[in-house]
């Protein structure tokens, strides 16, 4: 199987009524040797922060000297993004020849009219690829929810991570927090410790029983205090204090006040796993996060405007992201360019990035079968005062929100990831439109 036919394949695992469940997730890990069984697996749920905590828990990982393997979703530009160690992406035939022993155990199972759903057939491959490759840790990020996620089988993580609870893909999880909460904390094992996030009390709660109940040791990034010496468009430079690793000066070259509080649920797990046998210093800690680099989330791809992109795609990433333009960049003249996909309940979502914006552009992924159009993000913006621009292709878009915006200005794009994938090929190398 060349790549070609392998990313032919697992399209056409795309799309409803694919997923096959857990029990036959593990059918199919047994036939092929229980490869997960074989790792140290770090298991991170949460609504948002998950990708971010995993980019930065890698990088310390890979300062502290281990192979660290990284199992992401979704991807900005290449699925191979997806599967990266030390931060190293798969190679087309490393992709393609798991993905081709993931197919034939599914034929066995379902026979050849049928397979596993797009994202059960990468996590499946995600535990041959990474055992083979014999790291020495994997972050594994928790797709949707937690307890009945296609990662979810593994026994017994070496830490699991909750990040962030918010109110995000309601029709599986729940319509209510506490229920949602439910969900990610699914992936809290028995006598394995967790990180939590230091979240709404509501959210605590739900995770401390839980925790009791499995008799999981808690780790909470509440406990990780930090008090900022500088903070810019481009990186935080905070202090250490509290109960992990305290009395470190970090650089931290991610921005915005959403990342301070994930590299505190970092600065704890890296306790967590200290705890469990790794053997992390500080200099490794202020190394592994003053180099992290996580694409697509509040990254400057150029200047003169200044084009950031954040790939804010719900509810509680979009008031983070309207937060970060305010503190930020309040005062300077900011145009949004904006896509967003038919999953979301996008109506607040439009409102809440657009307002601290004077310009708005409405545009859509090339990836579109999901988006929603244009023209009706704008209904959903509303009467307004702002000058709004309603254009399909994204790459016209950018060259409009260029055109408006002044040269000490900033154009911020968000609304979803794909999107965000889109525009940052626009800039690929460096080179503008």
């Amino acid at each position: 199987m060349t790549f070609d036919e392998a990313h032919k394949y697992l399209m056409a695992t795309y799309g409803p009524g694919k997923k096959k469940g857990l029990d036959a997730m593990k059918q199919a890990l047994a036939l092929l040797g229980d490869p997960q069984k074989e790792l140290k697996i770090i298991h991170v749920a949460g609504t948002n922060g998950k990708g971010s905590l995993c980019a930065m828990l890698g990088s310390v990982l890979v300062s502290a000297g281990y192979r660290a393997g990284c199992f992401t979703s979704p991807h900005l530009q290449t699925i191979h993004e997806r599967f990266a160690i030390n931060n190293r992406m798969i190679t087309d035939d490393d992709f393609a020849r798991h993905l081709a022993g993931i197919a034939g155990v599914s034929r066995q199972l379902f026979g050849p009219d049928d397979t596993f759903s797009y994202f059960e057939v990468l996590t499946l491959m995600a535990f041959t690829y990474f055992c083979e490759q014999d790291v020495d840790v994997l972050l594994l990020e928790v797709g949707i929810g937690g307890r009945l996620d296609a990662t979810n089988v593994i026994d017994a993580p070496v830490l699991s991570v909750i990040m962030s609870i918010g109110m995000d893909h309601m029709e599986i999880l729940g319509d209510n927090i506490q229920d949602i909460a439910r969900e990610k904390a699914g992936i809290i094992k028995e006598n394995c410790p967790v990180v939590l996030y230091d979240d709404q009390q509501v959210v605590y709660t739900v995770m401390e029983d839980i925790a009791a109940t499995k008799n999981s040791k808690i780790y909470r990034a509440a406990d990780v205090a930090v008090d900022v010496l500088e903070a810019s468009a481009k990186s935080t430079k905070f202090l250490t204090t509290g109960e992990y690793f305290g009395g470190i000066c970090i650089e931290l070259n991610l921005m915005g006040q959403y990342q301070l509080e994930n590299a505190r649920c970092a600065i704890a797990a890296a306790a967590a796993l200290n705890d469990a046998g790794f053997n992390i210093g500080a200099e490794d800690l202020k190394e592994g996060l003053a180099g992290v680099k996580w694409p697509g989330r509040m990254e400057i791809v150029a200047e003169n405007p200044m084009v950031i992109l954040e790939g804010a795609h719900n509810l509680q990433g979009a008031v983070a992201a309207a937060r970060n333009m305010h503190s930020l960049f309040g005062g300077k003249d900011i145009t949004l360019v904006m896509g967003i996909l038919n999953d979301k309940e996008y109506t607040e979502i439009v409102k809440t990035l657009a307002g601290p914006a004077a310009k708005v552009v409405f545009t859509k992924p090339i990836y579109d079968f999901r988006a929603v159009q244009p023209t009706e993000l704008a209904r959903a913006l509303g009467k307004t005062d702002k000058e709004v621009h309603v254009i399909e292709n994204c790459k016209a878009a950018m060259a409009k929100a260029i055109e408006i915006t002044g040269a000490d200005g900033v154009v911020f794009c968000s609304g979803s990831l794909y999107l965000v994938g889109d525009i940052r090929d626009l800039y690929k190398g460096g080179l503008l439109i």
